[in-house]
């Protein structure tokens, strides 16, 4: 998948999250549809298109959600959550469906706690979230989401990606 595909799917996954995910709530809860397209291209694919997706798609978000986000605040926190991604993609097992879905859970805590720490920095006095009673559940959400979305990307990588050869 090429890099600008990259951003035109960032963008699209900007849209779903704040047009279609609030309707699609479990348990009250909605899942971050750009963090778990940027967590599953990094790790199944690479970190070069996982940074892109992070980039346009907290940037289109930030200018959907103007009024109540900072501009840049969503970028920082998903290209956080992305590097700690493509760290972990690189050191840890050969099962990348795995990686993803656990790198899913477990960044998701990071995100949300650098998203409120970014509100607080700029607002003043917002409140830090209680990580096992508002976290857990988004992060739970978001890892049974990234499984189904980490196995289609994994097989249309294998299926359709570029793969360098050696040529003799």
């Amino acid at each position: 998948m090429s890099l600008a595909l990259a951003a035109v799917g960032a963008v699209v996954a900007a849209l779903l999250e704040t047009s279609v995910a609030p309707y699609l709530l479990i348990g009250g809860v909605k899942p971050d549809v750009v963090l778990i397209c940027a967590i599953v291209y990094t790790v199944t694919v690479g970190a070069e298109g996982g940074f892109i997706w992070a980039f346009f798609g907290g940037l289109f978000l930030d200018m959907l959600m103007a009024p109540s986000r900072p501009v840049g605040g969503t970028v920082v926190a998903l290209l956080v959550a992305t590097g700690l991604a493509a760290a972990a993609a690189r050191f840890l097992g050969r099962s990348r469906v795995a990686t993803a879905v656990g790198a899913t859970f477990a960044l998701t805590f990071v995100y949300q706690a650098v998203f409120a720490g970014l509100l607080a920095a700029t607002e003043g006095g917002f409140p830090l979230p209680d990580p096992l009673g508002t976290i857990l559940p988004i992060a739970l959400e978001n890892a049974i989401v990234a499984l189904p979305a980490a196995a289609v990307a994994r097989w249309a990588w294998l299926r359709f990606g570029v793969h360098d050869r050696i040529e003799w």
